[in-house]
């Protein structure tokens, strides 16, 4: 389970919605400071980095239109000094002493980012490190090299965490146990970690993980399970945001592949990641609501509509049409995003999320759902920047029409009633 220790964040915030379908961009950088501030969690942090680099530095996001990895030459730390500052922070926390050596090969040792029960969350920090070691030259931070750090959490996974009998790197641990979420953290770390280092056979790694885990995962309506095998916490549910971390983990892998020198060699890879984030999506599209979003659990009509996994869920389907995938799911990602900007209130909160921590319930604030609100912001923008490929006309587009400084629209999704967001115990870790 997801665990709380006490820590008390103040959110002083009016939470009356604004009546919106298009945030205009003074909003959209609440949305965006809010993440800054609210982050704690080491996937947490992990994401944010993600949404940074679309957002910020879209042309070091997988997603560029060209290669992210020619920039890297030369790069300087002042150039991303959001995301340096992401990986010192991260390797300020990093304890010296986390350094375990592999049973089965005494040769190799490696230790997590970050202490974490979670064996799959501090690798969704690596890219941010291995950015961090690109742009300093392996500067060293609380005794260890950036580069030493991310190659350290890379042997660590490969070596030191438990895997299924099939080979599948748990996400806990203490025990071989899969969890959706891992699809959006661990394979895009080992395939940024792989082109980088130029091993095709890290690259393959990074795949046949996303392809183990849905075979685990993946139930005959192509939706996945959140949580299966091992003991102590589990959840068969069609859970919305575990759903959407798969599909767009996976699909950042493709992208990684596809800006590599080893795309033409693993093209029948990209087909297959490309399958499986439509099959994910193609399930999931009949479930959208009539005021367009996703239930916590897709298929239980009895659970809350969420806006944090049908942000992100929005953010994949107008990734597929920027990366020249398919515009298929353009329609249905902008109704998810037109509803999901109705729940964001006038200070930039997302409102009616699931509880990132307890993911049956829902809860009042979502750090990763305002990381997902930004990328699928920064998608959206390129979509619109592309020429709105998918739309029909102009008036399909329940965001409106483009322009330099969003307009914001009326109607939407009914907004919720407000109050103030008052103490909210916060700092969250897997145990």
């Amino acid at each position: 389970m997801r665990s709380k220790t006490p820590l008390v964040a103040f959110l002083a915030a009016s939470s009356s919605l604004v009546s919106a379908t298009h945030l205009t961009d003074s909003l959209l950088n609440k949305v965006y400071n809010v993440m800054n501030e609210i982050n704690s969690a080491s996937w947490e942090n992990g994401t944010k980095s993600i949404a940074i680099l679309e957002s910020k530095y879209p042309d070091l996001s997988v997603y560029s239109s060209n290669s992210p990895f020619q920039p890297l030459d030369g790069l300087q730390s002042g150039q991303i000094s959001e995301i340096i500052d992401i990986a010192q922070t991260t390797l300020n926390n990093r304890p010296k002493s986390n350094t375990t050596t592999s049973s089965s090969n005494s040769t190799l040792s490696g230790s997590s980012l970050l202490e974490d029960g979670a064996a799959g969350d501090p690798p969704s920090l690596g890219i941010a490190v291995l950015l961090a070691n690109v742009s300093t030259d392996n500067e060293v931070v609380n005794g260890i090299g950036y580069g030493d750090a991310a190659t350290s959490q890379l042997n660590h996974l490969l070596y030191n965490v438990p895997r299924t009998s099939s080979g599948a790197i748990s996400h806990r641990e203490d025990q071989a146990q899969l969890w959706s979420d891992n699809v959006f953290m661990v394979p895009p770390f080992l395939a940024y970690y792989a082109v980088l280092h130029n091993n095709q056979t890290l690259l393959q790694e990074a795949y046949r993980q996303c392809s183990l885990y849905r075979d685990t995962l993946r139930q005959d309506s192509g939706l996945w399970a959140h949580i299966l095998l091992g003991t102590g916490t589990h959840d068969s549910g069609l859970w919305a945001t575990g759903n959407a971390w798969a599909a767009t983990g996976m699909l950042r892998v493709w992208a990684t592949i596809k800006a590599s020198s080893y795309a033409s060699a693993m093209s029948s890879q990209m087909d297959d990641l490309k399958n499986w984030v439509t099959e994910i999506l193609d399930a999931s599209q009949g479930y959208i609501t009539s005021d367009g979003l996703l239930h916590n659990y897709i298929n239980d009509n009895s659970s809350f509509k969420d806006t944090s996994g049908s942000a992100l869920m929005a953010a994949t389907g107008i990734r597929l049409s920027t990366l020249n995938i398919t515009d298929t799911y353009v329609p249905d990602s902008l109704k998810l995003l037109a509803a999901v900007s109705s729940y964001i209130n006038s200070t930039g909160y997302l409102t009616q999320v699931v509880n990132p921590y307890d993911f049956s319930k829902q809860g009042t604030i979502s750090p990763e759902g305002q990381s997902f609100v930004v990328m699928a912001y920064a998608a959206y923008k390129e979509w619109d920047s592309l020429g709105r490929k998918g739309s029909t006309s102009g008036n399909d587009d329940p965001l409106g029409s483009s322009s330099s400084a969003f307009k914001v629209t009326s109607g939407g999704v009914p907004a919720l009633l407000g109050g103030l967001l008052a103490a909210i115990l916060g700092v969250w870790s897997m145990i």
